[in-house]
């Protein structure tokens, strides 16, 4: 069975980023892999929050006039559901783990989709959420989550 990983907004979002180029590079790696290996997921949430933090902060100003290319190119692996089951599973992570609730949406909709792990700075590295568990692309090479790459 292959391993299935939700990415969370900041994960799309350094990769625009010029100020911290250490955490540009490490989403970078993890997304081209994840992609080449359709190992990819991501809510209509991520790419809606990632489009909203771009046009907000000045710091992305020079990538306003790309980004809705860039979420467009993410698209195809916009597969986790954000419905009305997504929320009642939001509501119980929220009260279970005290979780914020955009947190608890985004891990429902990580759980409804079957995913393994979920890729966020924002939460605790190695925590269970449900099915999922929470990885730190800061702490973790895709290879030491996923393995070496296997060959096609």
């Amino acid at each position: 069975m292959t391993t299935v990983v939700f990415v969370d907004s900041t994960t799309l979002i350094y990769p625009l980023d010029r100020t911290n180029l250490a955490k540009k590079s490490a989403c970078e790696a993890w997304l081209r892999i994840l992609r080449d290996q359709d190992r990819l997921t991501f809510s209509p949430q991520v790419l809606n929050e990632t489009y909203w933090a771009v046009m907000r902060k000045p710091a992305f100003a020079h990538a306003k006039s790309a980004v809705r290319g860039y979420l467009r190119d993410y698209a195809p692996w916009m597969k986790a559901p954000l419905g009305a089951e997504t929320l009642e599973g939001a509501f119980a992570l929220e009260d279970r783990y005290g979780v914020r609730f955009w947190d608890a949406l985004l891990l429902a909709s990580a759980n409804a989709a079957d995913c393994d792990y979920f890729l966020s700075e924002d939460l605790n590295d190695g925590q269970a959420y449900g099915r999922v568990t929470v990885i730190n692309p800061f702490r973790h090479s895709v290879q030491d989550v996923l393995g070496p790459p296997v060959p096609s």
